[in-house]
């Protein structure tokens, strides 16, 4: 079809290049008959109408009317006479007129005119026939060649590429190999090399098929073998998923049993933090209570001479105001002595009750700070110590007070224990920082030095370097888990500006309106 239509177009185009030349050859020849007649003809013709030859004059009509193309021609003279052969058409002609001019020796006279009309529809006519025979042979040229040339690729190519698309198609790998050939004369051409590179395709192709059969038989046997291995891995995981909850109940077993033994040992931790205690503040209250008793019965004494005194005859007025003098100073030292012990017992009070499930109260954090300090001295009374705490007087906030003082109490006692064991000059510096969002506080001395290996572990409960004397190793472990419970953290330096260890308490800072602490005096026998 590719053929047919490109040969069908250049036919046409061919046919109409050559049908224009042969119009303008048409019109070539006629204009060319007008010059042969206007330079033969005319002189002629206005000698036969000068003379007035009718016989000449139709002679030369009858003559110029058998030229190709002329249907009509028309003489008229000047007086209005005419002379016309053939037929004139209104339409589809040339018109074409001469002026007739009689030449005498002297002058040129007008004595009429010559029209001709040439028939535009036979030279059409003409050109249409002549563009149906090229045509048609064109035509039928075209569809010869281009069955020949579809014969030739049928025979060359097409039936070839049948072979080859069926032999594609009858490609069976489980079947023997047979080489595609095809039937024609061997010769090397495309062809050639296409089934050449076909069966070299096919080997390839049933070498690799083999080896994936190969390969899909060993992964079958590898699927089978992964088959048994999950399941015996089935079968070692409920061995192991068993043996872990048999061995889970033993360790929540075991767990049980610690957490009583923790229990036990936090008890005696507190009884052992309380004997100490009790033992601090009995020896710090012994000795005004002993100073009390002792001017009470000074006091006793002389209110007998006193008595003595004025019931006898030599009774003096400096006696008496001696006697009432030391009497007055035995009051004040009773006073004094009393008021330190009431102070004494106040803050045992503080620290000795249990506040574990209290609410955030609001307190001023320096007076608290002094408060702990304090009642960590009566528990060491033979450990000297300079303390300085650095903290705001204004600074008020609103925490656990339980859980700081149980905090700052351990980590003070940890260090009247262990850091100042057998030294003198020991130092102690408290300090608090206050940003946003948090408070800090520092608590480091001058001390001796933790082992690394011991400051690896310090945090951890029941560890203890002196548990030979009774320790339990819950001190500072109570403090870091108390730390967590004020939803803050606690870490340790070994070098601080001291020189000593440094323990460092951060927790979330809350503002609150500062409090007026109600002073009270609990007195006890």
């Amino acid at each position: 079809m590719s053929i047919v239509l490109f040969s069908s177009v250049i036919t046409l185009i061919t046919t109409a290049y050559q049908l224009i030349s042969d119009y303008r050859n048409d019109v070539v020849r006629i204009d060319r008959v007008f010059s042969n007649m206007e330079k033969v003809n005319l002189d002629v013709l206005a000698a036969s109408i000068w003379v007035i030859d009718e016989r000449l004059i139709n002679t030369q009509l009858n003559g110029l009317i058998q030229l190709p193309d002329i249907n009509y021609i028309s003489i008229k003279d000047d007086s209005g006479q005419a002379w016309n052969a053939g037929e004139q058409k209104q339409e589809h002609s040339l018109d074409k007129t001469f002026p007739l001019v009689y030449k005498s020796p002297t002058e040129s006279i007008n004595v009429g005119t010559l029209e001709i009309q040439v028939d535009v529809d036979a030279i059409y006519q003409r050109l249409y026939d002549k563009a149906i025979i090229i045509l048609l042979s064109n035509g039928i040229k075209t569809f010869l060649v281009a069955g020949f040339i579809l014969f030739l690729v049928w025979f060359n190519i097409t039936k070839h590429l049948d072979k080859l698309s069926q032999y594609c198609k009858d490609i069976d790998l489980d079947q023997e190999y047979e080489p595609l050939q095809f039937a024609r004369q061997e010769k090397i051409d495309e062809f050639k090399q296409v089934a050449d590179s076909i069966n070299s395709m096919q080997v390839q192709l049933r070498s690799s098929f083999g080896a994936l059969k190969k390969s899909k038989a060993e992964l079958q046997t590898a699927l089978e073998d992964r088959e048994r291995l999950l399941k015996l891995e089935r079968s070692y995981k409920e061995e192991l998923a068993r043996q872990v909850k048999e061995r889970t109940i033993e360790l929540e077993q075991s767990l049980s049993a610690l957490k009583r033994a923790q229990q036990v040992l936090v008890e005696q931790e507190k009884m052992a933090a309380l004997g100490g205690l009790v033992s601090g503040v009995a020896h710090e209250i012994n000795t005004p209570i002993g100073i009390c008793l002792t001017a009470a019965s000074a006091q006793l004494s002389h209110i007998e001479e006193l008595i003595d005194l004025i019931h006898s005859d030599q009774a003096t007025l400096d006696e008496i105001n001696e006697i009432l003098n030391e009497y007055q100073e035995s009051c004040e030292l009773i006073v004094r002595n009393i008021t330190k012990a009431s102070s004494l017992i106040q803050k045992f009070k503080t620290i000795a009750i249990d506040r574990s499930h209290e609410e955030h109260q609001p307190c001023n954090l320096s007076q608290q700070l002094h408060e702990i300090l304090e009642s960590t001295l009566i528990m060491h009374p033979h450990v000297n110590a300079v303390t300085e705490i650095s903290v705001e007087p204004t600074l008020n906030i609103q925490t656990n007070i339980s859980l700081l003082n149980q905090i700052v109490s351990n980590i003070l006692s940890n260090a009247f224990t262990h850091a100042f064991h057998g030294r003198e000059d020991n130092l102690i510096h408290i300090s608090a920082t206050v940003d946003e969002e948090s408070i800090l506080i520092s608590i480091q001395n001058n001390g001796l030095e933790i082992p690394a290996d011991v400051a690896e572990h310090m945090f951890e409960p029941f560890f203890t370097t002196n548990r030979n004397k009774g320790g339990t190793g819950l001190g500072l472990s109570a403090a870091f888990n108390a730390a967590t419970l004020l939803k803050g953290t606690m870490s340790y330096r070994a070098d601080s500006t001291l020189g000593g260890p440094q323990f460092d308490i951060k927790f979330p800072y809350t503002q609150c309106e500062p409090t007026v602490p109600s002073v009270q005096h609990d007195f006890y026998i």
